[in-house]
């Protein structure tokens, strides 16, 4: 467990707060406001340790880096902005059954993601 600092109390309240998944380098340009000597290399650390310690977890999809969210315990579907590549975990109902396909001999399926991707509403001019 990562011991109590300024700056990872900050870390973790900064993605607490946080409307939708950050990467690191989204949270270390949130949190610099507040501490502005903050170290990239010190945000990397607390959010590995914070990550490690099961406090936030890291939602990986393809060509994309590696974003970190509060742990809820409420599995997300997330909508990925073509434009801004912002991702953001949308409250919609989930389901534990995967859809009906088949897959090649030998594959057994134990779990699956499913994105949205599209515009967010700061890109595409509906932010109200």
């Amino acid at each position: 467990m990562a011991r109590r600092t300024r700056q990872g109390t900050l870390i973790l309240e900064t993605i607490r707060k946080a409307k939708r998944p950050l990467t690191p380098a989204e949270i270390h340009s949130t949190a610099m406001r507040e501490i502005s000597n903050l170290g990239l290399a010190t945000t990397y650390r607390h959010v590995k340790a914070l990550a490690d310690d099961s406090v936030v977890v890291g939602v990986d999809y393809p060509g994309q880096p590696t974003r970190y969210e509060w742990v809820d315990g409420q599995d997300k579907t997330h909508f990925t902005c073509r434009s801004c590549d912002k991702l953001f975990a949308l409250d919609l109902p989930q389901t534990d059954e995967l859809p009906e396909f088949d897959l090649p001999p030998g594959f057994v399926a134990t779990g699956g993601e499913f994105i949205v991707y599209g515009l967010c509403p700061d890109c595409s001019g509906q932010n109200k």
